[in-house]
């Protein structure tokens, strides 16, 4: 069965879109993508799945609707930056630009609020709250690419078995009744650091580091986890859409 008589789901279809955009088989010369109704039989999927997609890709800073004109594939995204807009895992949005995230070392234990490293701003909880301290080494390519370090309220999310770790811990917790992941809100910052993070990247303590912080709250507006993640300044770029209209 060929690529284009697959039945695509919505994620499935994002990513053949992109996959076809990068490589440019599927716009004209000036960028335009086809109509709707070719586009649907060209991938054999429905009205609303189509526009699920061409949405996320929207989104993601990937195309542009032209009033009156169509949809067009952006002609500058940047190469190797992270979508801010991304609503997928890491891994995810690095391998739809063709680049491998490998975790190479995890590590958690349960500590006590009052032994954690940071807790989130404007947060009031109790210092015995048992945290599951989660930290993971990854690389981008085979290169040193970031540290993350975050912790999970033990109260809402339980056990996090090592194959979780593994994987996206935001789709494990979806999969537990009752839980469903609702919003992060992330803050950026420059940090210099010390420690894991220096040794990892293998520049001095000291050295700047971007930081990304976020707290992560279920569809309920309660908090289960925060974390930063700790990126090699010299290999890191953020990319964002801004709309005007």
């Amino acid at each position: 069965m060929s690529q284009r008589e697959k039945n695509y789901d919505t994620k499935e279809l994002v990513n053949q879109l992109l996959k076809d955009i990068q490589q440019g088989v599927i716009q004209d010369a000036e960028g335009q993508l086809p109509t709707e109704p070719e586009l649907m039989n060209q991938y054999h999927v429905t009205r609303y799945t189509l526009r699920q997609a061409l949405k996320n890709l929207a989104n993601l800073g990937y195309i542009y609707q032209a009033h009156g004109s169509g949809t067009f594939a952006r002609p500058h995204h940047v190469e190797g930056a992270i979508s801010l807009q991304n609503n997928v895992g890491l891994t995810e949005e690095m391998a739809r630009q063709g680049k491998v995230v490998k975790t190479t070392h995890i590590s958690q234990e349960v500590v006590p609020l009052a032994k954690a490293d940071f807790i989130p701003e404007n947060q009031k909880l109790d210092k015995a709250t048992e945290l599951i301290s989660v930290i993971r080494q990854r690389k981008l390519d085979d290169e040193p690419f970031l540290v993350e370090h975050s912790y999970y309220l033990k109260s809402i999310v339980g056990e996090i078995p090592d194959r979780a770790l593994k994987g996206s811990l935001f789709a494990f917790i979806n999969q537990k009744p009752g839980l469903k992941v609702g919003f992060i809100d992330s803050v950026i910052e420059c940090e210099m650091i010390s420690g894991l993070p220096a040794r990892f990247f293998n520049v001095p303590d000291g050295s700047p580091s971007l930081v990304v912080r976020d707290d992560s709250y279920l569809s309920s507006g309660k908090l289960f986890a925060f974390s930063k993640i700790f990126y090699d300044f010299r290999k890191t770029k953020f990319f964002m859409l801004k709309k005007m209209h």
